[in-house]
C-alpha cells in the first residue's frame, strides 16, 4: 500500500516490519495491523483488512504510541532485537 503522510510518500513494500497482530470479528480473521519503519526512520502503522469487519478498513498512517501501544504487536525474536536497537522496547533478561 502507498500513502502520502505529511508530504512524504511511503510504500509498505519498501518498509521494515517491526511487529504485527491479527484482528478478528466474531472469531473470524479480519486482517493484520503491522508496525513498519520507513527508510527515513518514520514509524508507520499499516492495517490490511479482508472485509470481514465492516467497521475496519485499510490504512497507512504515522504511528502514534498513545493510540496503539508497542505491547499490542507480536514480535519475533529478530523483531524484538530490532525494536530494542531502535529504543522502542527494553529487553530484560
Amino acid at each position: 500500500m502507498k500513502a502520502t503522510i505529511n508530504g512524504k510518500r511511503y510504500d509498505t513494500a519498501k518498509c521494515e516490519e517491526l511487529g504485527s497482530y491479527d484482528t478478528y470479528n466474531n472469531g473470524n480473521y479480519s486482517g493484520t495491523v503491522t508496525l513498519l519503519r520507513a527508510s527515513n526512520g518514520q514509524l508507520l502503522v499499516w492495517a490490511d483488512t479482508n472485509g470481514q469487519d465492516c467497521f475496519r478498513h485499510d490504512y497507512l498512517v504515522a504511528w502514534d504510541s498513545s493510540d496503539i501501544r508497542i505491547d499490542s504487536f507480536d514480535l519475533t525474536p529478530e523483531q524484538t532485537k530490532r525494536c530494542a536497537e531502535l529504543g522502542l522496547i527494553e529487553v530484560i533478561s
